[in-house]
């Protein structure tokens, strides 16, 4: 005979928590092991009180998603995390998806989308809209595409000098300031700023200055082999 899927639920409203207890409690294919009205009131999991899929209300999103969904993973290490509640925006459901969500419920779903939703979730899916999981795609897709983009700044070879007019350049200074901040000659700054924009295949500040925002590009390149300071 099959275990019944534990679940815990996790809620503001005592009246929702009744009502979804009661029908809950006609599944034979599930068990409440424990209810809480927010995260102080969590029971830590020990022994037939572990959950197998936590029912978490979205109004509790008011502290960080991420912050929540590691408090979960905290005392239910196993455990898979529905949101319930959810408001019909995309960026709230990318929210807590990215935060390790393994389903959610919008504020219109009905039992049976949460009994369907438990069942998927136990069994290893992630349910969700064709919408969403373009969304998903797209989001995975952005940051593979920035990690490559990283990865061949990181390979960048800069001289030293190039290094100090990438980091005046970054914080924008125009070609004058910086060829009298380094003492070089301005024709000297122009070909050291039209070396910087090659190696990072940008065409304008505007690209350099936006590269070194995305974070980590000053300290990911790395010096080239020892040349005379120009």
């Amino acid at each position: 005979m099959n275990q019944p899927i534990r679940i815990y639920i996790i809620h503001e409203h005592q009246l929702l928590i009744d009502v979804v207890t009661a029908l809950l409690r006609r599944e034979q294919a599930i068990a409440l092991v424990g209810e809480a009205a927010n995260l102080d009131h969590l029971i830590p999991a020990d022994g037939e009180s572990r959950a197998d899929v936590i029912l978490l209300d979205a109004a509790l999103s008011a502290l960080d998603a991420r912050q929540v969904t590691w408090r979960l993973k905290c005392t239910y290490p196993t455990a898979q995390v529905i949101v319930m509640g959810l408001e019909p925006r995309e960026e709230a459901v990318l929210q807590f998806i990215e935060a390790g969500a393994s389903g959610y419920l919008l504020k219109h779903a009905s039992y049976s989308e949460l009994l369907y939703t438990i069942n998927a979730v136990h069994q290893g899916q992630t349910p969700c809209s064709p919408r969403i999981a373009a969304l998903v795609f797209a989001r995975i897709k952005a940051l593979t595409h920035e990690r490559y983009r990283r990865q061949q700044v990181s390979q960048v070879c800069f001289t030293q000098r190039e290094r100090e007019v990438l980091q005046l350049l970054a914080s924008g200074h125009r070609n004058h300031d910086i060829a009298q901040q380094l003492g070089i000659a301005l024709e000297t700054v122009k070909r050291h700023v039209g070396n910087i924009f090659d190696k990072l295949q940008v065409r304008s500040r505007r690209e350099v200055i936006q590269r070194v925002a995305e974070g980590g590009l000053l300290d990911a390149i790395t010096d080239g082999p020892s040349s005379r300071v120009a």
